[in-house]
């Protein structure tokens, strides 16, 4: 039975499927969201949008979520913010729904944290000839994570 309830909230009502393997996958895309910087909250709907067949209420991501309804606009209000996520009218209601794959949200976390890189190097660059002398190994360390970052988008670009 709580497979096929499971399944129905899911959006898939004719499916009997093992609840904990969905959960699993549900869990897991979480924990790769937070990883990236995602919130709780945030990582929580995109996971569930993402397993969804169908754009999703924002009470009806609110109970999937297990988080109040107020807390789950304010996020879905963030997330849209952020282009993750888009809202749109169906049948006299608003539906939200992903506007935005993983690989481009891993892309965009990978620019911003190149961003500050850049930027710490840039201020360690401005810094006396004595200071900048001391704080060598770290001026090394940002300069291969930076080398790193832009290798991977070398390759990205290609493929």
């Amino acid at each position: 039975m709580r497979n096929i309830i499971f399944m129905e909230l899911m959006g898939f009502p004719n499916e009997v499927i093992n609840v904990d393997e969905v959960k699993k996958v549900q869990d897991n895309l979480k924990m790769v969201l937070k990883h990236w910087g995602f919130g709780e909250i945030c990582s929580s709907m995109y996971a569930v949008l993402a397993l969804s067949n169908e754009s999703l209420t924002a009470k009806e991501l609110s109970d999937r979520i297990g988080y109040a309804y107020t807390t789950t606009i304010n996020a879905l209000n963030h997330s849209m913010g952020l282009g993750h996520i888009k809202k749109m009218r169906q049948g006299g209601r608003y539906v939200y729904y992903i506007d935005a794959d993983l690989a481009d949200i891993i892309k965009e976390k990978l620019d911003q944290f190149l961003d500050i890189l850049e930027k710490t190097e840039n201020s360690i660059q401005q810094l006396d000839k004595n200071l900048k002398r001391k704080l060598k190994t770290s001026l090394k360390t940002v300069d291969d994570a930076i080398k790193f970052l832009r290798n991977m988008k070398k390759v990205r670009a290609k493929s």
